[in-house]
């Protein structure tokens, strides 16, 4: 499940023999206060399965924020973590942390690690969500994440700038190979402001064929062609299927 901008994006995922296949794909659009009828929708659509299936939520622009810690082998004690991220948080944010759920990836080799933060009430919803369905909750796990785990084998050798473009958001990350130094969410406007904040190999993910919108020089990232997905023709699917294929 994609909860993109303005979109619940679903996909169901099958997998025989070790080979995934996408059995059944929808979207269901809402305009400001309408996502409560689309999680309804969604929610029928979901239970439309004839068994119950796990189920993963990948969270996108609007609703996530991101920022990056320093991270030393030392720090072995998750209480510490948590509390130097919430100081940091509430520093960058001036908004009171008990309120945020945070997520942290991987950290690197030499040093930084990324923080990805939702709200708690909509971590909460999302949870409810798959208890309502039937389902098993695998993750809660916002975009920028998951792109970037899913194509660091691509990144860690580069110095440059990953672009996830998700309808009109788009999050800059700039990156020294496997070391993230920092994450740009903003709406996708001009192209001149967009290139000023790129660096180095620029890398670019997006659920949609906006080919116009896509920065100067970037190379494309693309899932693996898949029995129920085409990358082109599927462009609004992508991050959803981001961490199963």
């Amino acid at each position: 499940m994609h909860l993109a901008p303005g979109a619940l994006i679903a996909c169901e995922v099958k997998r025989v023999w070790g080979r995934a296949s996408v059995s059944r794909k929808a979207s269901f659009q809402f305009f400001g206060g309408e996502r409560p009828a689309a999680m309804d929708a969604l929610r029928g659509w979901v239970q439309e399965a004839p068994v119950p299936r796990s189920l993963s939520w990948i969270v996108g622009p609007t609703e996530a924020q991101y920022f990056v810690l320093p991270w030393s082998p030392a720090w072995v004690d998750p209480d510490s973590r948590y509390a130097y991220a919430r100081a940091h948080y509430e520093q960058l944010y001036s908004t009171d942390s008990r309120d945020v759920s945070f997520s942290f990836s991987d950290p690197a080799p030499d040093g930084g690690q990324l923080v990805s933060c939702i709200s708690s009430a909509l971590h909460v919803e999302l949870a409810d969500f798959a208890v309502q369905c039937g389902c098993e909750l695998d993750s809660i796990k916002p975009s920028v994440a998951t792109v970037w785990k899913r194509f660091q084998n691509v990144l860690k050798s580069e110095d440059g700038t990953l672009c996830v473009v998700e309808g009109d958001h788009q999050a800059l990350v700039q990156h020294d190979r496997n070391r993230i130094r920092g994450v740009i969410v903003r709406r996708r406007s001009a192209q001149q402001t967009v290139d000023a904040a790129l660096k180095g190999v620029v890398r670019r993910f997006a659920n949609t064929m906006d080919r116009g919108a896509a920065p100067s020089g970037a190379v494309d990232l693309r899932l693996p062609a898949k029995q129920g997905f085409d990358a082109r023709g599927d462009a609004a699917y992508a991050v959803a299927l981001c961490g199963a294929l």
